[in-house]
């Protein structure tokens, strides 16, 4: 166990203490022994994606699916893209491995269907040592439907339930440790921020700026970085947010009177995410979008005041509304805040819908949207739920809200 660690230690740049994960692991048994739940299956289908298996095993996820089987008692077995049998498993390497070292390898591809039952297979038959009488599939949204009803057809007369709820109870309240992953990733985008200062002006095109912006933040240690910007002149139609993922590019610059929309959305080492969205002049700011700007910074203080334990975000939401009404706004029409984690977007979702009551310690991002006759404005920070309401993960960068002007 001791050389697994310093192997560990000296490739990842970040890797989650062992403590950690037995807490994480101890609380999933806990709930799976209460509701007779054998195994629970997670697969995660890409790396964006993948929060849920990376909460069982401190994976990230990859360009192929990975998934785990985590049994009530016994090791977790971790299902990866490798070599056939009889090859050895090569894939993730042993040091990786958080909890035994039952690992299975398959050359199946996602987009070959006679190949798609391989892992599920594999799965199948790991299970079936313990003749299984209830497995619990986690974060279906995330999982394939060839994993699923080829698991289903493996197990004849096993129940099935979607416990995805069973593993939101303790994914959503984050331990110190966690919450000082998330900090990092504030740390990083306050370092963005500061990069997008200078980058946006005159005679660049967003293309420039975003990638400006995510050369930073891998520089910084980085997994996963979404930059996303709209902007035109005021009172003209806005060209939409590009990430500039393929041929998305818009080729117009940036010219003087322009608002930019800056997104910034993106995770540091350890898979934590952050959420910060700005807005930036290139001139004087004008005075609708000044006002704009005033009513989303107090609909967001609204919602962060009724983010109190034992409420449900629905509180939260109707406050802002009420609030963004007697502003002559329309009420938010998209969901105006959500949790975060290993996931940029995770429960609880701030919808009237969500069952699932505040706690303390949850991390949550707040977005409401102020729209005026003449301008429309977001504010977007990532905050932890306390006893008193959400406050801000990092007051610094939280502190940088106002529409800079710049150029």
């Amino acid at each position: 166990m001791i050389e697994q660690f310093l192997k560990r230690a000296d490739a990842r740049r970040c890797s989650l203490s062992q403590h950690e994960l037995e807490r994480r692991w101890k609380g999933l048994r806990e709930r799976m022994a209460a509701k007779k739940i054998d195994y629970l299956v997670v697969q995660s289908q890409n790396r964006g994606v993948g929060g849920y298996f990376r909460y069982f095993t401190d994976l990230p996820g990859g360009n192929y699916p990975n998934a785990a089987v985590f049994p009530l008692d016994g090791d977790m077995a971790v299902i990866s893209h490798g070599p056939a049998s009889p090859a050895p498993p090569a894939n993730p390497p042993d040091w990786a491995l958080r909890e035994g070292k039952v690992k299975f390898n398959t050359p199946a591809f996602p987009n070959v269907w006679w190949e798609e039952g391989w892992d599920a297979e594999k799965a199948v038959a790991y299970m079936l040592k313990k003749k299984p009488r209830k497995v619990g599939f986690v974060g279906m949204g995330n999982m394939s439907a060839a994993l699923y009803a080829n698991i289903m057809k493996g197990l004849p007369g096993v129940e099935f339930v979607n416990a995805t709820d069973l593993v939101d109870e303790l994914r959503m309240v984050k331990s110190e440790e966690e919450l000082a992953l998330h900090r990092e990733a504030a740390y990083m985008h306050e370092q963005s921020y500061e990069v997008a200062l200078e980058s946006i002006c005159p005679g660049r095109t967003i293309e420039e700026v975003i990638l400006d912006i995510r050369i930073a933040q891998m520089e910084a240690g980085s997994e996963e970085q979404q930059v996303a910007i709209a902007f035109g002149q005021p009172k003209e139609p806005h060209h939409p947010g590009q990430m500039s993922w393929g041929n998305t590019v818009i080729r117009r610059k940036l010219r003087e009177g322009d608002i930019v929309n800056l997104l910034v959305e993106s995770s540091m080492a350890g898979g934590y995410w952050y959420d910060m969205r700005r807005f930036f002049s290139i001139g004087p700011v004008p005075a609708a979008y000044r006002e704009a700007w005033e009513i989303a910074r107090e609909a967001r203080a609204i919602m962060a005041k009724n983010c109190l334990p034992g409420l449900l975000p629905g509180v939260a939401v109707k406050a802002c509304d009420k609030f963004l009404k007697s502003k002559g706004c329309p009420p938010e029409n998209r969901v105006s805040g959500h949790g975060q984690g290993l996931d940029l977007v995770e429960r609880p979702v701030f919808l009237k819908d969500e069952l699932c009551k505040l706690e303390t310690g949850m991390i949550v991002c707040l977005h409401p949207t102020a729209k005026t006759k003449n301008a429309a404005v977001c504010l977007s920070d990532t905050y932890v739920v306390t006893e008193s309401g959400a406050v801000p993960l990092y007051q610094s960068l939280f502190d940088k809200d106002e529409i800079a002007v710049v150029g």
